[in-house]
């Protein structure tokens, strides 16, 4: 099977050399198409004034944007000067949005690749959604363990699924 087109999901600056080595590897093998994406959550000031909420909420803004731009240049980096095509895309977001606007990107790739949730991270449940993007995007979802080392992947396969009749 080739791959012309892979999505690779980046939600973290600190594993997101570890998630895109893994894409990377793939797109050279298959001379892909591969598309870089960090969607997060558009931070908001309170509907009305409240004592120290300007200060927090431009402190939970400014952490936004420092993950936003350390992913972005990782991606840069770590794609320059590749045999294939690669592509950045930062997409904003209502946080109630974030897994279906990775999906609705993921729809149009022919293997979405996402990191495993982090239980070190206290925003992975909220950032990392593998389970969702492997049961409703509707494509095939290559899931990067947050530990260990992945050089040759895709190499040794496993699928699982629910247990059933199906």
């Amino acid at each position: 099977m080739s791959y012309k087109t892979i999505l690779v999901h980046l939600s973290d600056s600190r594993r997101a050399e570890k998630i895109l080595a893994p894409a990377m590897r793939l797109a050279d093998r298959y001379t892909s198409h591969l598309i870089g994406l960090h969607a997060h959550a558009i931070v908001h000031a309170p509907p009305f004034p409240m004592p120290y909420a300007s200060g927090a909420v431009g402190q939970l803004a400014g952490q936004v944007r420092v993950n936003a731009e350390g992913i972005a240049e990782t991606f840069m980096r770590m794609c320059k000067d590749q045999s294939f095509v690669s592509e950045w895309q930062l997409h904003s977001v209502p946080m109630t949005e974030l897994a279906a606007d990775v999906m609705s990107m993921g729809r149009t790739a022919d293997l979405i690749v996402a990191g495993q949730t982090d239980g070190a991270w206290d925003l992975s449940p909220l950032f990392d959604f593998p389970e969702r993007l492997a049961l409703e995007s509707g494509r095939p979802v290559l899931v990067i363990p947050h530990t260990g080392s992945h050089v040759n992947i895709g190499r040794n396969v496993v699928v699982a699924w629910k247990p059933g009749r199906e």
